[in-house]
Order: C-alpha cells, then structure tokens, then sequence
C-alpha cells in the first residue's frame, strides 16, 4: 500500500451522529488521514445537545455540517445520501474508526469488478477507554465479517435504487441492508480488519435494545422479500 495521501472526489462520507462531542474528532480524524482521502466529509447532527456540531465543523475544511432535529441515525443517514455528491458513498458511526488504508483497499477491490454494489470489510471490537468495562455490555469480537455500516463502500446508483432508510429505533441498517440483499446487491469483502468498532454502554443497539423483535421482524422481512423474488435466500 502506498504512504503517499492522495485526496479523491470519488467519495463522499456520511457520519450521522448524536451526541458524540466525546467521539466525533477521533472519528473524523480516522477519516482525513486516509492514505486515500476524501474531498467530502457529511456530517449529519441529528439534534445533537452538546457540542458535536462545533467539533466536526471546526475540524477540517472537507467537513459538511448539516444539523436537525432529532429523528434517528436511519433518517439522519438518508439526510446525509441526498446531500452527498460523489459516486461512491461511505458510512462511519461516529463512535467508529477506520484503519488508514481502509477506503484504498476498498476502491481496489471495487474497482476489480463493475458489478460489484458494495464493498465491505472486517472489523474488530473495542470497548471505550473512557467507558471500561462497559455496564452490560458484551465482550468485543475480532475479525467480524458482516455487512456493518461503518465498513460499507457502496455505489451512489445503487443506493439511490434502494431507497431511503428505515425510521426504526433500532436495527434500520440491518433492515436497509436485508432489503438490498432481497434485490440482488452484489457485495465484496476486503479480507482485513479496516474499522473498529467501539463498544460502550450508550450504543444505540444497546440503548434501544427491543429483545430482538425488530431483528426477527427484519428477518420475516427479508424471507418474503426473497420468495416474492423467486431468489435463493
């Protein structure tokens, strides 16, 4: 890999965050440093109560701030697609990281195959220094190989395709990316730990946790989907 940064406006980011004044500089950083950077950062407060919109607004000219009244990360992403302008988007939770070769490697494998949608990779967890150990939290996973957002490099025509995302309190990528699946989206993965998850007693998924209904609801969802298709699930 190279260790020249070079800056691409092939590729827009969309960071949805709420109150993440502690989180989103590490973020954004994780972002700009990339060995392949690029030239649009989005922003998206989602109605944020502390000072997260001034921290990701002052930290780098390629940041877009758009701020909102609170509705959820699912719309909060839908926000931050339409106001991107690149033909590639990526996602970053703004308690997540990206490793420095983490959209070069990425735009290699996408670059490999014009049918492919999306390009996803592997990531590793970590509980939150200032949050250790986590109050009910799980232990962190190493290696994950799942469609997760903060590891999604996806084509914009395809997105504009699907739709936007859900408004559920939890689970609404899951749910979007179940439904791209149903549709034949054609995913990749860079077989290396490119993000890391951070795991903390205020995730949302751990904050809003429903004792699975919404993730079985999705995977009802998903079934129907595939058999109105006529495709393999």
């Amino acid at each position: 890999m190279t260790t020249d940064q070079v800056t691409t406006d092939r590729v827009s980011v969309v960071v949805p965050a709420w109150n993440a004044e502690r989180f989103i500089e590490e973020a954004l950083r994780s972002i700009v440093e990339q060995t392949i950077r690029p030239a649009e950062i989005i922003v998206v407060d989602d109605g944020s109560t502390d000072a997260t919109a001034r921290r990701a607004g002052s930290f780098h000219r390629s940041v877009t701030v758009i701020s909102r009244e609170h509705a959820g990360i699912g719309p909060a992403r839908t926000v931050g697609v339409a106001a991107s302008t690149s033909e590639l988007v990526a996602f970053l939770d703004a308690d997540d990281l990206w490793l420095p070769d983490k959209l070069e490697r990425q735009l290699a494998l996408l670059d490999a195959d014009a049918a492919t949608d999306a390009v996803f990779c592997q990531i590793d967890e970590f509980h939150d220094a200032v949050d250790v150990p986590p109050v009910g939290v799980r232990p962190p996973h190493r290696a994950v190989a799942a469609p997760l957002a903060s590891a999604a490099l996806i084509r914009r025509d395809r997105l504009d395709r699907l739709g936007p995302f859900v408004t559920t309190a939890v689970g609404e990528w899951v749910w979007w990316w179940s439904r791209a699946r149903a549709h034949g989206v054609r995913e990749e993965f860079v077989p290396h730990v490119l993000v890391r998850r951070r795991l903390h007693s205020h995730n949302n998924s751990h904050v809003r946790h429903d004792g699975g209904q919404t993730f079985m609801a999705i995977a009802r969802a998903h079934r129907r989907a595939v058999e109105d298709r006529g495709a393999p699930g």
